[in-house]
C-alpha cells in the first residue's frame, strides 16, 4: 500500500501522521509530536522524514487560522458555477490581504431561497511559497494544504453522524498556545475560530470558557448548544473539561482521533500524550480524495468549470485567418530585405547599451538590499503616536509597556503592547482601532486577574508592521524632501545687479550732495 504522510507545524513543535492509503482504506503506521527546541521546522522534517522512510511519500498539510484570513459571506441565490468568481469578488472587497494574487477557497455552511451563506479563506502567495519550501527541503511535494479547523471537523462529520443529533456541537481542539473552536450544525461547519491561550492550565480552563461563551454568542447559538467534543484524552485534559462542563452546565465529551480509524498495534502503544493536536492531520488523511467538498484546499481552490470548447467551431474561426494569412506572407517576404538594416541598427544600440544597462541592474540590485534591510526599521516614534491616538479611553485601558523588535531577514518590525483593561470587550476595541491593511494585531490572549482594582483583564497584543508599508512610508518621506530641496533652489536665484535694469543696460549712478 502506498504511503500518506500529514504534517503540521508552528512555532514550537512539529506534528506527523503516517499512514497506508489504498483508496478509501486508511491505516494509520505513525504519530508524533517532534519539539523544535532550537532547530528550525526544515531541518527537523528533513530529519524526521529521512529517519523513518517516508521519502517522496505523498503529502497533505494542515495550516492553522492564523496563516489565512477567513470572513462568512452573505451571497445572492446563485448557481454553484458562479459561485466561485462571486467568493474571489466579495472577497478582495471584504479581505485585508485579499488581492489579486491571493488563493481564496470556500465552505458552504447553509443555503436556502433568500441566499447562500460560506465561509471564505483567503491565503497569501508568500504563506503558500513558505509551506512549499518546508516541504521539498525535505523531499516533498504537498498535494494539498487545507485549513487545519476544517480537516478536523471533516474526521468528526464522517464517523459520528453529528446530523442525527438535535441542537449544535462545539469541537475543541487544544494546541500547544492557541485553541481552534469550530461549531457544527445540520451535519456542516458554521463557524471557525482561533483564540490564544495561557499557558498555565488553570488559567487556560478559564480563558477557554470566556471564549466559548464569545464564540457561541457570535453565531447566536447559546441556546442550541447540546455538547462539547474535546479532541484528546480525558486523563491530559480533565482540569479544563470540569471547568468547562461546571461552567456552561452541558455535556463534554473527549473522543480520541485514533479511536475513529485502523491503527497498527505498534504505533497505538507510542502515540504522545497531546493526542488531540494531531485530530487535523488525521482527518485530512481520512477525508483526502474522498470528502474534498468538506474542506478548504488552497492547492486545489474550487474554480468555475471551464466549458468544453466546439472544436468545428474553433476550426472554423482558425482556418479564415489562416488563408488570410496565407495569402499575405508572400507579399511579406518581398519587404523583408528592407528590415535588414533597421536590424543592424537596432544591434548597434542593444550594443551601445548594454555596458549602462549592466551598471544600472547592479546599482538596482544594491538599492534592493538596503531597502530589505531598512524595512524592518519603522519610524517608531510615528507608530507609537498613530497607536496613542487610536487607543481606547485612559479609563479603559491602560499600557504599562511597548516592546519595539526588528527583524531584518523577514523585513518586518514588532510592535508588543502589553496592559490591562477593564472588560474583555476593550481590548477587542482596541485590537480594532490598531488593526488596518498596513498593521496586523495578534492577541496573545487575555486574563482575569483576581484584583480589586478596575482594571482587572491583562493582555498581551502583537503588532506587526509589513515591510511595504515601512518602504512606502521611507520614499515618500524622500520624495518630500526632494521637492522641498527642489523649491529651495528655486527661490534663491542671483539677485541682479543694483546697476544694471531688467534689460540689462547700465543705469546711472545718482550723487546726492548736501
Amino acid at each position: 500500500m502506498p504511503k500518506k504522510i500529514a504534517i503540521d507545524w508552528d512555532e514550537s513543535e512539529l506534528r506527523v501522521v503516517a499512514a497506508n492509503s489504498n483508496g478509501s482504506k486508511v491505516s494509520i503506521i505513525g504519530a508524533d509530536v517532534v519539539p523544535l527546541n532550537d532547530s528550525d521546522v526544515y531541518s527537523c522534517l528533513r530529519h524526521y522524514v529521512s529517519e523513518h522512510g517516508f521519502d517522496k511519500a505523498e503529502t497533505v498539510v494542515v495550516i492553522g487560522r492564523g496563516k489565512a484570513e477567513l470572513r462568512e459571506l452573505q451571497l445572492p441565490p446563485v448557481p454553484d458555477e458562479e459561485l466561485p468568481d462571486m467568493v474571489r469578488f466579495q472577497s478582495i472587497r471584504n479581505f485585508a490581504s485579499a488581492g489579486d494574487n491571493a488563493t481564496i477557497d470556500y465552505l458552504i455552511t447553509s443555503r436556502n431561497e433568500s441566499g447562500v451563506k460560506a465561509i471564505a479563506a483567503a491565503v497569501s502567495p508568500k504563506q503558500l511559497t513558505e509551506v512549499t519550501e518546508v516541504c521539498q527541503a525535505a523531499a516533498l511535494e504537498p498535494s494539498q494544504i487545507v485549513l487545519r479547523p476544517l480537516a478536523a471537523a471533516a474526521l468528526f462529520l464522517q464517523t459520528d453522524k453529528p446530523n442525527q443529533t438535535s441542537g449544535d456541537t462545539v469541537l475543541i481542539d487544544l494546541l500547544n498556545d492557541d485553541a481552534e473552536i469550530t461549531l457544527i450544525r445540520d451535519g456542516g461547519v458554521i463557524f471557525v475560530r482561533t483564540v490564544r491561550m495561557p499557558a498555565s492550565q488553570t488559567a487556560q480552563a478559564k480563558s477557554l470558557v470566556n471564549e466559548l461563551r464569545r464564540s457561541l454568542l457570535a453565531c447566536g447559538a447559546t441556546q442550541s448548544l447540546s455538547r462539547i467534543v474535546l479532541w484528546g484524552r480525558e486523563s491530559v485534559h480533565r482540569e479544563q473539561i470540569e471547568h468547562i462542563a461546571t461552567s456552561m452546565e452541558v455535556d463534554v465529551q473527549v473522543v480520541n482521533p485514533f479511536d475513529l480509524v485502523d491503527i497498527e498495534a505498534p504505533t497505538k502503544s507510542k502515540l504522545p500524550d497531546h493526542i488531540g493536536r494531531l485530530a487535523p492531520l488525521v482527518g485530512l488523511l481520512v477525508c483526502d480524495g474522498a470528502h474534498t467538498s468538506q474542506l478548504i484546499d488552497f492547492l486545489n481552490p474550487r474554480r468555475r468549470e471551464e466549458v468544453k470548447p466546439n472544436h468545428r467551431r474553433t476550426a472554423i474561426l482558425i482556418g479564415i485567418p489562416v488563408a488570410i494569412l496565407a495569402g499575405s506572407l508572400f507579399w511579406a517576404y518581398q519587404n523583408l530585405r528592407s528590415l535588414d538594416s533597421q536590424i543592424e541598427r537596432l544591434t548597434t544600440i542593444t550594443t551601445e547599451t548594454k555596458e549602462p544597462v549592466t551598471e544600472a541592474l547592479e546599482k538596482i540590485a544594491k538599492v534592493r538590499r538596503i531597502d530589505q534591510f531598512l524595512d524592518s526599521q519603522p519610524v517608531w516614534l510615528d507608530e507609537l503616536r498613530q497607536i496613542a491616538v487610536r487607543l481606547p479611553p485612559s479609563d479603559k485601558v491602560m499600557l504599562k509597556s511597548v516592546t519595539a523588535a526588528s527583524d531584518p531577514r523577514t523585513g518586518v518590525g514588532t510592535l508588543t503592547l502589553a496592559g490591562s483593561a477593564i472588560d474583555p470587550s476593550v481590548i477587542e476595541k482596541l485590537e480594532e482601532a490598531i488593526r488596518d491593511d498596513d498593521h496586523r494585531v495578534i492577541g496573545e490572549g487575555a486574563s482575569e486577574q483576581n484584583s480589586k482594582d478596575a482594571y482587572r483583564w491583562v493582555f498581551t497584543e502583537k503588532v506587526t508592521i509589513e515591510p511595504d508599508y515601512s518602504r512606502n512610508k521611507r520614499y515618500e518621506g524622500i520624495k518630500k524632501a526632494s521637492q522641498t530641496e527642489t523649491s529651495d533652489k528655486t527661490e534663491q536665484k542671483p539677485e541682479a545687479s543694483n546697476n544694471k535694469s531688467a534689460s540689462g543696460q547700465t543705469q546711472p549712478k545718482l550723487e546726492v550732495q548736501s
